[in-house]
């Protein structure tokens, strides 16, 4: 396990040594690797935690004056885990895996402290931290990294398929062939979030037909994996959110998909498709008629996206929650900003920017904030930039 361990998770776990040591304990708990994160100046798990709104000083200090120290000194030799802390560090393991990391950072530590009953655990709930706020943030930082290190993203992500009045993709048709230019000739198309993949592939074939690029499904592959290595772009198209992001589980296309698009792959979509190119699809529209692995998504962006973005009618009867509300129920959870893009826009990911374009708005919903709303043509990289402003 150990040596999966980042250089600087390896610090942390030393620096747990030497708290132990420091308060004459026989052992290494819970409690030193928490003191150990706290005093850890430039980990992710301590960034994590300013911004979930710990004081870190105050935190460290009443921590540590509530732990009591042992009778003797102890020597700084190799000091056993105990039986709860090797459960954290199986945690942390275990979310690394999860999340398809071959390494363990000091964020899979800190889920770790939260996925098990101990001191530490019950300190950080003191402190207004729980697992899923930590996971939600960490999601976001790993997101803001990934696109910080590696080659700037191509993303083209349109809230809807079709527009009253037209036909498939025809109201997008412009920015797809203007998105993918002469070079992405072969499209890849990701058909799971409607059942009839064969009818599904013909409307897609036809509509990227006519902007001059051949389009083939991954379902005809064996390996739907083996399909995006012949492609120049990848098209999700729209239908159940959850039957899509269950499908990308199911045939590994949810890792393959990433690592294509950091490798430099063009990525489309629509609807259900724009939404698991974010954090997750917890603002989804759709009903869950199946039930996914998690709700983590491609995390291409470090935001949500809610499509099909309906403003309140002032004149309407209809008494069940708006979507505005549904989003403001998000945030009583969640942390994260969301776009609600309204049908007709798009957003454009390029060049570590994002442009919103389109024939119509975005409404911006951050957590205690009031909604802004931006009109196309306009610059939203700081969305790509911070989770907040």
């Amino acid at each position: 396990m150990f040596d999966r361990f980042s250089e600087r998770n390896k610090k942390i776990l030393s620096a747990a040594r030497l708290a132990a040591v420091r308060l004459q304990h026989d052992y290494i708990g819970s409690e030193h690797i928490l003191l150990a994160i706290l005093e850890s100046e430039d980990s992710t798990a301590r960034g994590l935690l300013e911004r979930m709104g710990v004081d870190i000083a105050a935190m460290h200090a009443d921590f540590e004056r509530g732990l009591t120290p042992g009778p003797k000194p102890v020597e700084a030799g190799q000091l056993p885990f105990t039986p709860r802390s090797k459960r954290v560090l199986e945690e942390a393991a275990e979310e690394a895996i999860c999340h398809g990391h071959n390494w363990m950072g000091s964020e899979h530590l800190l889920i770790g402290l939260l996925a098990v009953d101990t001191p530490a655990a019950k300190a950080l709930a003191a402190a207004g931290v729980d697992i899923d706020l930590a996971r939600a943030e960490m999601l976001v930082a790993l997101t803001r990294r990934e696109i910080e290190g590696h080659r700037p993203l191509r993303l083209l992500l349109i809230s809807n398929s079709t527009m009253h009045g037209g036909g498939y993709l025809e109201h997008c048709g412009d920015e797809i062939r203007d998105f993918l230019g002469d070079g992405a000739r072969n499209v890849a198309f990701v058909p799971y979030a409607l059942a009839d993949h064969d009818a599904y592939e013909a409307k897609a074939q036809a509509a990227f037909g006519a902007l001059g690029h051949f389009l083939r499904s991954v379902h005809h592959e064996r390996s739907p994996r083996r399909a995006l290595a012949n492609a120049d772009a990848v098209f999700v198209g729209g239908g159940n959110t959850f039957r899509l992001l269950n499908a990308l589980a199911e045939t590994g296309l949810l890792r393959a998909i990433r690592q294509s698009v950091h490798a430099g792959m063009s990525y489309i979509g629509s609807s259900a498709g724009t939404n698991v190119a974010t954090l997750s699809i917890k603002t989804t529209n759709d009903m869950p008629i199946v039930e996914p692995p998690s709700f983590r998504a491609l995390r291409l962006v470090p935001f949500q996206i809610n499509p099909h973005y309906l403003d309140p009618d002032p004149g309407s009867r209809h008494m069940g929650e708006t979507r505005e509300e549904r989003i403001v129920q998000f945030h009583e959870e969640n942390d994260t900003p969301v776009l609600g893009l309204r049908e007709g826009c798009m957003l454009r990911v390029e060049n570590h920017t994002i442009e919103l374009r389109g024939t119509t708005g975005a409404r911006l919903f951050q957590k205690d904030r009031a909604p802004e709303e931006f009109t196309p043509v306009c610059d939203l990289s700081f969305l790509l930039k911070s989770t907040a402003r």
